[in-house]
């Protein structure tokens, strides 16, 4: 256990000269792997959005997007988890929200909402249609609408996985710039 805390930290002090490479992020890997994975089920309680979020995580690495500064890499990875999962907890509101906007063929009568929503969700139902590319309208309809994961997604449209994340990310800030610069909330 002590060598491979010290490989741990060695890799750190590596990341802060200039860079991990590819080989350190394998061996946190290996080593850190199940603990981190354990947390964001815990929290999530959804065995692939856990995958994902914990191979964020050393993806953002191994590309360099995310530097290691930190005494012990097992905090630094455990945090990131953890900040990760905070995340998609906080979107799943939004993407509930989404996923009742995009139900087609449901009775604008029937709905539970108040006409306030409803008339929220006919603008985004909108937005989408009108602003959003045939292939960015297909990837939110199956994630929000279908509620597939992400890599379930990328399965049935035969892209990464990382497509999938890209084109969602852009996709949502693209409707909450919208939304905010008119003062609407979703």
């Amino acid at each position: 256990m002590t060598n491979e805390r010290e490989l741990s930290d060695a890799s750190i002090h590596s990341a802060e000269r200039g860079g991990i490479g590819r080989s350190q992020v394998e061996r946190l890997f290996k080593t850190h792997y199940a603990q981190m994975y354990h947390l964001a089920l815990t929290l999530l309680f959804d065995e692939a959005e856990s995958k994902d979020v914990v191979s964020e995580v050393f993806a953002s690495l191994i590309s360099g997007k995310t530097m290691m500064r930190a005494d012990n890499a097992q905090a630094f990875l455990l945090t990131s988890v953890r900040h990760r999962c905070l995340n998609v907890l906080q979107h799943k509101q939004v993407q509930e929200r989404f996923a009742h906007l995009l139900t087609e063929g449901s009775d604008p009568l029937v709905s539970n909402d108040t006409a306030e929503e409803q008339m929220q969700m006919e603008e985004l139902m909108r937005y989408v249609k009108d602003n959003l590319s045939p292939l960015e309208q297909k990837i939110f309809r199956l994630r929000y609408l279908k509620e597939l994961t992400c890599q379930e997604v990328a399965e049935a449209l035969n892209v990464s996985r990382q497509t999938i994340h890209t084109h969602l990310k852009q996709t949502v800030e693209k409707i909450r710039k919208y939304f905010n610069s008119n003062s609407k909330a979703i």
